[in-house]
């Protein structure tokens, strides 16, 4: 007897654990979790996103300018392993900055991407479809060197140098491989460790990108010039965006009106003497400017004819009585 309760009991509560009720209802909170997530996760991309669009547009406001005219020119070269590279053709410019095979760079951005201080080395390769960073450098088409290399025996590395102007001599080069933080300016110029997206491109400037060996510590690589068929070509290019002038409008003249004159003209007025002669004074032309035209012109009354009656009149009287005496 108690066995059988025992053994009721158990399988009440097995029942009871196993509802198909209980496992049938919808894990709501599981799925509102998700949802939650995958909100959050859009939220945080969409920031991320407009932060950083935020960003490259604020260093895209300055020099070069989008559409700047007349466009900046940079002289260029890749030395590798101690000899200079023919110059890269190309004919890719998704953006406005390209060359034209003749070892110039034509800076002339077509959008804040690629504006101002995002104008740099790294955009200059991606639009020619050039790999470059630190580790690596190929033209288009051409040969792969890699970190590790065997350049002149001995293991190569990517390097950049700038000269500040054509005239400048090779040995005022700048190797581009320390961070230097520009706080009034607001960028980071820097070709350490991305040499792609550091160096900024500046106008009337050369340029090298170079494969060599390392050098000895504490010693600058010796990294050629561009060649000096570029350099002329740049300062003849340079000096004749120089001298390309606007052409300009005629000076605008406003037409200055004389006054308009009037002429009003009097007629004869006839007056008679003491005599009995009757005398004609000629007629008199008044002229008046547009701005007297408000004054009023008085006119002498002419003589009248009833007083020219009783002088003739006077006089007839006085001669008869002259025959009467």
């Amino acid at each position: 007897m108690g066995k059988a309760s025992s053994a009721k009991k158990v399988a009440r509560a097995a029942g009871l654990g196993g509802s198909r009720a209980y496992g049938a209802r919808p894990p709501y909170v599981y799925y509102f979790a998700i949802v939650v997530l995958v909100v959050l996760g859009v939220i945080g991309v969409y920031n991320s996103r407009e932060y950083a669009n935020s960003k490259i547009n604020a260093q895209g406001t300055g020099a070069p300018k989008v559409g700047q005219s007349p466009p900046w020119y940079e002289g260029f070269a890749v030395d590798a392993c101690g000899k200079i590279l023919p110059p890269i053709t190309s004919r890719r410019d998704p953006y406005g900055i390209t060359t034209k095979s003749n070892g110039i760079i034509s800076i002339s951005p077509t959008k804040k991407a690629v504006a101002g201080h995002n104008a740099t080395l790294g955009a200059f390769a991606n639009a020619i479809g050039m790999t470059l960073n630190a580790s690596e450098i190929q033209l288009p088409g051409g040969r792969l060197y890699q970190r590790g290399n065997l350049c002149e025996g001995k293991p190569g590395n990517v390097y950049v140098m700038v000269w500040t102007s054509p005239q400048a001599p090779q040995s005022d080069g700048v190797l581009q491989d320390t961070k230097k933080i520009d706080v009034a300016k607001g960028y980071v110029d820097t070709c350490n460790p991305d040499c792609a997206s550091g160096v900024l491109l500046e106008n009337n400037q050369l340029v090298t990108i170079a494969f060599l060996p390392a050098p000895p510590k504490g010693k600058t690589p010796s990294i050629l010039q561009p060649s000096a068929s570029t350099i002329s070509k740049l300062s003849q290019t340079i000096a004749s965006a120089a001298t390309t002038t606007v052409p300009t409008l005629p000076p605008t003249t406003v037409p200055v009106t004389a006054p308009k004159t009037t002429t009003k003209s009097k007629g004869p007025t006839t007056a008679t003497t003491a005599a009995g002669k009757t005398s004609r004074t000629p007629s008199v032309s008044t002229t008046a400017t547009t701005a007297a035209r408000s004054s009023k012109t008085k006119t002498t009354p002419s003589v009248s004819t009833t007083t020219a009656a009783k002088a003739k009149s006077g006089a007839k009287a006085k001669s008869g009585a002259k025959v009467k005496g």
